[in-house]
């Protein structure tokens, strides 16, 4: 427990299962917070005080390890973004000894129990190769065609933006109705209309369904906003020659990778799924 301004804090850790022994560290959002359960330890002042000090100690963790297409890369059993990670071992010979590989970050910190193990990075650089490669023996289009891709995927992504934003109306309407409500029991208990038990069930109800909406909206504008900046704007010219300067690159670097690579996922059987972005969807199994 957690003594914060008068303030009790738990459930900051939780078992991953109760098969093993192990626990996970649980999002700030998850912390069960008690107000009011103390007298305060410190006023408000020093406690902004001790924090702006700790928070100047503050330094950016150097990353020992990196990949180009670190970011990129997603487990599809449960979504997850996959961690990388890697290994290294002394040989007797005196050599050193490396592996690196991708694993779902729900299953590399106990956050969840996702059956979808590590994959090597160099299966997923070996299918990036051999999808751009194909692609690019493809782009013996002709402008109109060329246009004609392009328009075709800016349809697709109006069309889903067009959806979401007819939901998030919704959504922001729903809220508007639950807020009204709030407003007319909270009135009905100042007049005595209904009695205090009754209002605070109903209020608490309401007060669940808001926080359910506003958690909703905060998603789709999350959604749109990602969607938005990720709209074809590429040239068709310029992708082609990145894409030939990244095959011919031993070690590509981030930037590149960013600018052909959109998304790609692995299963549990090592199946690879690899979305580009100049194309709407490219696949590769490889086990």
């Amino acid at each position: 427990m957690k003594f914060i301004f008068g303030s009790v804090v738990g459930r900051k850790f939780q078992k991953v299962s109760h098969k093993i022994a192990k626990v996970r560290c649980t999002k700030k959002e998850e912390h069960i917070v008690l107000e009011n359960m103390h007298e305060a330890i410190i006023d408000i002042d020093t406690w902004n005080k001790v924090q702006e000090k700790l928070n100047g100690y503050t330094k950016s963790r150097d990353r020992k390890y990196n990949h180009p297409l670190k970011g990129l890369v997603y487990c599809g059993e449960c979504g997850n973004k996959a961690t990388l990670r890697c290994r290294e071992e002394k040989r007797k010979n005196g050599n050193l000894w490396r592996a690196t590989y991708f694993i779902c970050s729900k299953r590399n910190n106990y956050s969840g129990l996702c059956n979808c193990k590590q994959i090597s990075a160099n299966l997923i650089e070996e299918a990036v190769q051999q999808i751009i490669k194909a692609e690019i023996e493809k782009m013996s289009l002709s402008e109109k065609e060329i246009k004609q891709i392009y328009q075709e995927a800016e349809i697709q992504a109006q069309t889903k933006s067009n959806l979401l934003n007819t939901k998030l109306q919704e959504l922001k309407n729903a809220l508007k109705n639950i807020e009204n409500t709030i407003e007319e029991i909270y009135q009905d208990k100042i007049h005595k209309v209904i009695q205090l038990e009754d209002f605070k069930i109903i209020y608490e109800k309401k007060q669940n369904e808001r926080n359910k909406i506003l958690k909703g909206i905060k998603k789709l504008e999350k959604e749109l906003k990602e969607r938005k900046e990720k709209l074809p704007q590429i040239d068709f010219k310029e992708i082609k020659q990145i894409a030939n300067e990244f095959l011919k690159m031993q070690n590509p670097n981030k930037m590149i990778s960013e600018k052909l690579v959109e998304k790609i996922e692995f299963d549990k059987e090592k199946n690879i799924k690899i979305k580009l972005t100049f194309q709407n969807n490219s696949n590769v199994n490889k086990k």
